[in-house]
């Protein structure tokens, strides 16, 4: 097992399920639903308080890239880069698959049930049913809290704010390129609390252009 898949493997049952990249055009606070393998309760005891929010990931607003920059929500403008901390013991690792126009994607936190409740063997087969080329690729759901007050046209994003992103098809590399290197340095990236400089790094291929989250000066906090 490679460094990535042991941290992976450690991070999992902690994992939050935080939405896809279509559920990041929502804007405001949002409850991410933990994934079907947490917050089960025994049967026949009511739920509580800490079986409900077992999982559960409150977040600001979403923080999405293109080939121009990154954005909070649907504010403007563009950003550089932004200075955020990440609790690595709660980032969610999953693997998804995409097919369709406009695009579909499921996703599975264990490789044994999607969280639409299929198995994930029968979502990637009505998958390929409708693009055979369609493959699962690995992706994670990550939390980042603002280091530093941003400060945008028409209003200011406190620090504090917590974004939630979901890494798209290719856009997963860039983290695995920050575990690589905090596994070289001796770090835990299955556990450790950092703070990291993220900005975006331009993608093309086939004609297309976009964007991807990019990691750089990390340091360990916690």
């Amino acid at each position: 097992m490679n460094n990535i898949d042991a941290a992976i493997s450690q991070a999992t049952a902690a994992a939050a399920a935080i939405p896809q990249e279509n559920a990041q055009q929502n804007g405001g606070t949002a409850v991410a639903p933990a994934s079907p393998n947490q917050g089960a309760v025994a049967a026949g005891r009511p739920m509580g308080l800490d079986d409900a929010m077992a999982g559960a990931v409150v977040v600001d607003d979403w923080l999405k890239v293109n080939e121009h920059g990154l954005q909070i929500g649907a504010k403007k403008p563009l950003l550089e880069e932004i200075k955020v901390r990440i609790d690595l013991g709660d980032v969610a690792y999953s693997e998804s698959i995409k097919y369709g126009n406009p695009a579909t994607y499921r996703k599975t936190y264990d490789r044994v049930m999607a969280v639409d409740g299929s198995t994930w063997a029968q979502a990637c087969a009505e998958a390929r049913a409708v693009d055979p080329r369609a493959r699962p690729y690995k992706s994670a759901d990550i939390n980042l809290e603002l280091v530093d007050d941003v400060k945008l046209k028409d209003e200011t994003v406190t620090a504090g704010t917590v974004l939630g992103h979901s890494f798209s098809t290719t856009g997963f590399k860039s983290f695995a390129k920050l575990v690589k290197q905090m596994t070289k340095d001796g770090a835990d990236p299955a556990s450790d609390v950092i703070e990291v400089t993220v900005g975006y790094v331009e993608q093309n291929s086939n004609g297309n252009t976009w964007g991807i989250l990019d990691f750089r000066d990390y340091k360990v906090v916690g």
